[in-house]
């Protein structure tokens, strides 16, 4: 490039050089060549001055305007793929979140309980097992009440996928607080859940015990034909825990009634009676009833009598 030729380009690039527009090699390049030529220099301080912005050719405004559109497009672009690349990595992220590391609720069918141990002295229920699935590993164990049914408590397993080289960790520990008279499931919220343990069942020889108790304390029911069923877990009435027991009047010619793989079955027909009788568990035992139709408890056990079918009082007989 001859002389005159260089000093040309240079002028041209006097208007982005002055706006500070010109990248840092062109600004650079600029710099340079006025230290070195006076013609170019002096034009490049008339200019700065503002002395000579009328004799600017047309061109030298164009191109000093399509370099600052050029700045600003570059910028808008950079900023436009930095967000577009930002949004990007949190959808992978999020992605990988999920699949290596948070997980999802594990059906009960490909779980196994190795074993169940309840506390008396504390009430808490610790419940250890794992899962049968190849290359995945248990990323969380939770549990939670039942919205439903406060007499019940749901084991939640998550697993998701193992990463590449690492080790599976398929067993699981959870342990959970105050589950006297409950029931606990291993459950999956989408659409299954399996009974792992029942302080019923584990206490049977005690709600026997008490049964038997209601049955010696209160006259006025028949234990054969009067039928108590422990469906709740733990009441606290007054300030003391207790167990309720529904009743059902079975009432008809021979009228009677057993357990049969637990399920009730009765000679004549039977009547749920509008009330519960409740028992504290410490002793001396508390009885109460609870009427349902006033949803208060009370020590008054002539309701029994009062509330008994009326066919059924043709045959009943102490």
């Amino acid at each position: 490039m001859n002389e005159k030729c260089n000093c040309d380009v240079i002028r041209d690039l006097l208007p982005g050089y002055i706006d500070n527009i010109l990248s840092d090699t062109g600004s650079k390049l600029v710099k340079n060549h006025l230290g070195e030529c006076e013609e170019c220099h002096k034009i490049y301080t008339e200019m700065e001055e503002g002395i000579g912005k009328d004799d600017l050719s047309v061109y030298d405004t164009i191109a000093v305007d399509a370099l600052k559109k050029i700045r600003k497009r570059t910028n808008r672009l950079k900023i436009t793929i930095g967000i577009l690349a930002g949004i990007l990595f949190m959808l992978l992220l999020s992605a990988a979140l999920k699949i290596y590391v948070i997980g999802k609720p594990l059906g009960t069918g490909s779980m196994s309980i190795t074993d169940v141990v309840y506390d008396e002295e504390t009430g808490e229920l610790t419940v250890s097992g794992k899962i049968n699935l190849y290359s995945f590993h248990v990323s969380k164990v939770v549990w939670e009440e039942d919205e439903n049914e406060p007499n019940i408590v749901n084991v939640i397993v998550y697993y998701a996928e193992t990463i590449p080289f690492a080790e599976d960790k398929t067993d699981f520990s959870v342990v959970i607080p105050n589950v006297k008279g409950k029931k606990v499931y291993l459950a999956c919220p989408e659409y299954d859940r399996m009974e792992i343990y029942d302080w019923r069942t584990h206490h049977y020889e005690e709600i026997e015990n008490l049964k038997n108790e209601i049955y010696s304390k209160i006259s006025e029911l028949n234990e054969k034909t009067d039928c108590l069923n422990c469906m709740r877990g733990i009441t606290t009435v007054e300030g003391i825990e207790g167990i309720s027991f529904n009743v059902d009047f079975i009432y008809g010619e021979d009228a009677s009634y057993w357990w049969f793989n637990g399920m009730l079955t009765t000679d004549g027909e039977l009547e749920p009676a509008d009330f519960e009788i409740w028992i504290s568990l410490e002793e001396p035992h508390k009885i109460l009833i609870y009427d349902y139709q006033t949803g208060e408890y009370i020590d008054d056990f002539s309701i029994i009598s009062n509330r008994r079918p009326a066919e059924e009082m043709i045959h009943f007989q102490f």
